[in-house]
Parts: C-alpha cells; sequence; structure tokens
C-alpha cells in the first residue's frame, strides 16, 4: 500500500483499476551488421505496410461516422507512407550508421519534421506534425506498442497520467472515467474543470505518479482530501468504501432542494446556472440539479475533440447548439464564442507560443481569423430560434473588440437574410471579464454589453501574475486576495450602475466560502459545473444577504487572504453547521 498525496481538484471518491496513460516513446539505440541491416529494412517494410493499413481503416471510419472531408486529412498519411525520398534517406541512414532500425527512424523523421517546421510557409509546417504523426506509428508496429486512446475505453478506469491535454479529455469516453489523477496541473486545469463537471473526483500534483503506479493497480481516489492510495489494505478499502456510500446519500439528500427557489433567509435572490463543456455528457446533470440555465457553455469543445480532425461546419455547429436550446426550453442559455488559444490549441490552426496566456487566444484569434469566427456566429444565430440564446464573447481587454464584433455580427446577420436563414435579432450580447484592463474600462464597456460574466480562472492568473497550471505559483492562485475581491467589486458596481447583471462562471465559485463573500460583493448570478450546484444552493438557503455583506467588506479592507479565510470558517462553523 502507498498514499501519495497532491491537490484536491475535485471532491468526491473513486475506487478502481488504474489505467496509466503514456503517449511517450522510449527508443533504444545499438550497433547492428551488414546481415542484420537487411533484416531491419525488411522489418521496416512491413511497419510501413501495417502502418498504411491502419490509416485507411482509420479514414474509411471517419468517412462513414462523419463526412467524407473528415476522412480526406489522412490522404496526405497514407501517401507518406510511400513517399520515395522519405523511405530513402531511413534506406541509406541505416546503412550508413549501422545503427537499429526504430532509432533511424527517429533520426530521420526528427529532421524531416525540424526541416519543415522551419520553411516560412503554413502548409509545410504542417506537415511536420503528420510526418512526427507517422514516425510515432512506424515506431509503434516495430516496438509491437500499441497506441493508447481514450476513446476506446472499454472498461471503468482511473485515469493517471503526466498531464491532460483538453484534446484529451475533450475526446475521452467518460462513461468509462471513474477519476482523473495527473501529475501536473491545479484546480483550474481542464481536466479538473471536466472532472467537476462529470462529478467525477480528481487530483492533481502529484509527482512522478505515472511512474508509481501500474496499469491494473487499485486506486482509490480521494477527492475530498487530495490523496490516492495504491493497493490499498483490507481495512482502508473497506473504510473508503463506507466513505464512498455516505457521500452518495448525502448528494442524494440535496436534490430536496432542486425546485426550491435559491434565496437567502433575508430575500435576496441568487440565479444558479450551470457550467458545461460536453452537452451530451452533461446536460442531464443540469437538469437534474435543477440549474436555473447554461451560464457558460465553451463552445471550443466542439473543436477539440481528437475525432474532429477539421474545424465543424456550420451545420454541425448548428445542430450541436440547436440541441442545448432545445433541452433548456425557455431557459436561458449563454454560449460563450470560440476560446482557443492558451492551452487549447488546434493542429494547424493556433500556434504555440511561448507565453501563450498572453497571446493569440480567445477574441484576438477569431477577430483576426474572420473566416472561422462568422461560421460560429451563423452557427449560433440560425440556432437562437429554438431557445433563449446569449452570445458572450472571452478575454475582453479593450472596448475596441466589442465594436468590431458588433459590426461582423451585423454583417453576419445581412448574409443570413440574403441567404433565406431565421434568426432572432435583439440575442443579449455580453463579455466576460477575465483581465484587469476590462475591470478598469468596465463602466465604459457596460454601456455597449447586455450582460457581465466575471471569469475568475483568468482574472486571478492576471492580477495576481502567476500561471494557474503552475505548481511552483500555486500559492499565489487566491480567489480571495483583496486585489481580486476590489477588481470583482469594481466590475459589480460599474454594471449595476448601467442596470445590467453581473454572474461569475469561474471555478472559484464551487467553494461555499467564496461564493458568501461574491453574493456579500453584490453578483447577480452565479454558474459553476452542475454538481455542484445544490450544495451551493443549500448554503445560500441557510445565510443573509446583509452577513455575507459585511463578511465582502470586511474582506476587501483586509491586506491579505488569511483574515478572510479565517474569518469566513469561523461563521460557517456557527451559521451552517450540517457542514461539520
Amino acid at each position: 500500500m502507498e498514499i501519495l498525496e497532491g491537490i484536491s481538484a475535485s471532491h468526491g471518491i473513486a475506487i478502481g483499476e488504474a489505467l496509466v496513460y503514456n503517449q511517450e516513446i522510449s527508443i533504444k539505440k545499438y550497433s547492428i551488421n551488414d546481415l542484420q541491416v537487411e533484416l531491419e529494412i525488411d522489418r521496416f517494410y512491413k511497419a510501413l505496410v501495417k502502418v498504411k493499413e491502419d490509416y485507411i481503416v482509420l479514414r474509411n471510419k471517419l468517412v462513414s461516422e462523419m463526412s467524407e472531408d473528415e476522412g480526406k486529412f489522412l490522404d496526405a498519411h497514407i501517401l507518406m507512407t510511400e513517399d520515395a525520398t522519405f523511405i530513402n534517406q531511413v534506406l541509406d541512414y541505416i546503412r550508413e550508421s549501422k545503427k537499429n532500425i526504430e532509432w533511424v527512424i527517429y533520426q530521420v523523421v526528427e529532421n524531416l519534421s525540424k526541416k519543415f517546421s522551419e520553411l516560412d510557409d503554413e502548409y509545410f509546417q504542417d506537415r511536420a506534425t503528420d510526418i512526427l504523426d507517422i514516425g510515432r506509428k512506424i515506431m509503434r508496429v516495430l516496438l509491437s506498442q500499441k497506441s493508447m486512446s481514450l476513446s476506446d475505453l472499454n472498461s471503468d478506469v482511473v485515469i493517471i497520467s503526466a498531464d491532460l491535454t483538453v484534446s484529451d479529455t475533450a475526446s475521452m469516453n467518460k462513461n468509462r472515467v471513474l477519476a482523473f489523477v495527473t501529475e501536473i496541473g491545479g484546480k483550474t486545469s481542464h481536466s479538473a474543470i471536466l472532472a467537476r463537471s462529470l462529478g467525477i473526483p480528481s487530483v492533481v500534483g502529484i509527482k512522478d505518479v505515472s511512474h508509481i503506479a501500474n496499469t491494473g493497480d487499485l486506486i482509490i481516489v480521494d477527492g475530498n482530501s487530495g490523496k490516492i492510495i495504491i493497493n490499498p489494505d483490507d481495512e482502508k478499502l473497506e473504510y473508503y468504501t463506507n466513505l464512498r456510500k455516505k457521500l452518495e446519500k448525502r448528494e442524494n439528500e440535496f436534490l430536496q432542494f432542486k425546485d426550491i427557489s435559491s434565496k437567502t433567509l433575508d430575500n435576496r435572490s441568487i440565479v444558479l446556472k450551470a457550467n458545461m463543456e460536453i452537452p451530451e455528457q452533461e446536460i442531464e446533470n443540469v437538469i437534474k440539479f435543477g440549474a436555473e440555465g447554461i451560464g457558460l457553455y465553451r463552445s471550443e469543445f466542439l473543436y477539440l475533440s481528437k475525432k474532429r480532425r477539421l474545424l465543424p461546419s456550420e451545420e454541425q455547429q448548428f445542430n450541436a447548439y440547436k440541441f442545448i436550446l432545445e433541452k433548456m426550453g425557455d431557459k436561458p442559455v449563454t454560449i460563450r464564442t470560440l476560446d482557443l488559444g492558451g492551452d487549447k490549441l488546434i493542429e494547424g490552426v493556433t500556434k504555440q507560443e511561448s507565453n501563450p496566456y498572453l497571446g493569440w487566444r480567445a477574441i484576438r484569434f477569431c477577430l483576426d481569423r474572420p473566416d472561422i469566427f462568422k461560421i460560429q456566429l451563423r452557427a449560433l444565430l440560425r440556432a437562437s430560434v429554438y431557445g433563449n440564446l446569449s452570445i458572450m464573447l472571452p478575454m475582453i481587454t479593450t472596448l475596441e473588440e466589442v465594436t468590431k464584433t458588433k459590426r461582423i455580427i451585423t454583417e453576419v446577420k445581412r448574409g443570413l437574410k440574403r441567404d433565406g436563414f431565421k434568426y432572432k435579432d435583439n440575442i443579449p450580447l455580453g463579455i466576460m471579464i477575465e483581465t484587469p484592463s476590462a475591470v478598469m474600462i468596465s463602466d465604459i464597456l457596460a454601456k455597449k454589453c447586455n450582460f457581465f460574466s466575471i471569469g475568475t480562472n483568468d482574472l486571478i492568473q492576471y492580477t495576481m501574475a502567476c500561471d494557474r497550471g503552475n505548481q511552483n505559483v500555486g500559492n499565489l492562485y487566491q480567489p480571495l486576495h483583496p486585489a481580486v475581491l476590489r477588481l470583482i467589486k469594481k466590475t459589480i458596481d460599474n454594471a449595476h450602475k448601467e442596470n445590467i447583471k453581473v454572474g461569475v462562471c469561474g471555478e472559484m465559485v464551487s467553494e461555499i466560502q467564496n461564493a458568501i463573500v461574491l453574493i456579500g460583493l453584490g453578483v447577480d448570478e452565479l454558474s459553476l459545473s452542475s454538481i455542484g450546484l445544490l450544495e451551493i444552493k443549500k448554503a445560500i438557503l441557510n445565510i443573509k444577504y446583509s452577513d455575507a455583506k459585511k463578511i465582502a467588506e470586511e474582506a476587501l479592507r483586509r491586506s491579505s487572504k488569511e483574515g478572510t479565510e479565517k474569518k469566513i470558517n469561523l461563521w460557517m462553523k456557527k451559521n451552517l453547521k450540517y457542514l461539520y
């Protein structure tokens, strides 16, 4: 039995077999003789045939399940397995170096990829990634290694990995995932956010966990305390099995609050909405737990699935947005426009940058790529007739970004009218307040928008100058730091002066102590993962707005978060006794 501690990213208890997800390939280098050279070349040709066959099978699958266009991206990969230049380079290198074929392919592929990536042509830069992919597949065949795919899970597992990319989480078979455990990341990493959305436990920041645990190990994931237990003894297993049952019973008890209005004891209404990333997986929970609407749908997840090799078409997006709006009926649905960049990259579309969170992302990307942005806006406007849609713009830093977007929307409306499509004309347009610059001009922005939604994940990151996924500065990621709270208060006050509503949709909302402060600061709406809605609602039903306001006012006067946290915890022990 081994106990490892990390950071609690999503509450709950999971017990199941580990699946260590590792995409790295270990290549050994050794010398061979002349006879072995020819044998290695024969292995190389057989591997090429196998990889080509696999690509053809995958292409046909994509065409049958999606479209001919979705399969076309593999045509270049198939041709590459027959490319004379590539094959001859491998043959020349192995005959000259007399090294094993795996090492030779690794060297050739790395050199070719580097040359392509250095060319000043986007097409050839994209081919650099294709070459790496082909090289990895050939090496896996030679090494008899099977490439892992989280979309093909056929049993319930605890995913253990060094890290999980947004594409990994977007494409995995979520019905089979019991929990996530990663070596890096924090409470606001996308794997953690998705875990909360799906209601599964997650622990992050456990050093070397993907090398300590083995596939098949029995794992207990304690998302409440932020630790995992590898191959527990009978006593620990019994304890956590019983604890899991108690937590499940408590969650079921929360359902009694589903249809009760979310009001404080002194009658202050707080609208509770849900955040969502993967509608097909999450929307039933949104309805089950009584969300009053969707406060944030992260539309970029439509673009990030590894199953989708091309950008989603207008029709595919229209159907996705229509599905959500029809499911939610007359309840409001806020769809955030594409927020790519940062840690959400698409091969051949976005770019690797040295400082991605300060780079070409979100609204900046959309305004620079109107060809992509207009397709999404057309789909959104067309879908608007099927429900109560609001559109929200991410990562706003200037007024010009809002005015440019409005001009593009007007242009898109003209195009839809010309093409004979119906749409609602007065769709509310709001913005996310995620940067200090947006806060400082929020009085101006409030005159041009219908609502604000404060994205605390990025606002905290930019205010505290700390990468929210970097464990080395994780201690600086402080939701209750007075600098953060003062920016939130300024935003709320400026919005209310212009009679527009303010919500908060960051992960800060999911902690009861934070929600109390936000309510005291004057927010109108809170939006969080659907699994946590009723826990926050129960807390709201048991507090007074006047008390929350006093706590918030005191927090604004403090010089650090420590005093605020201590004060709230003492207050909660006295007034929310059911938590203790």
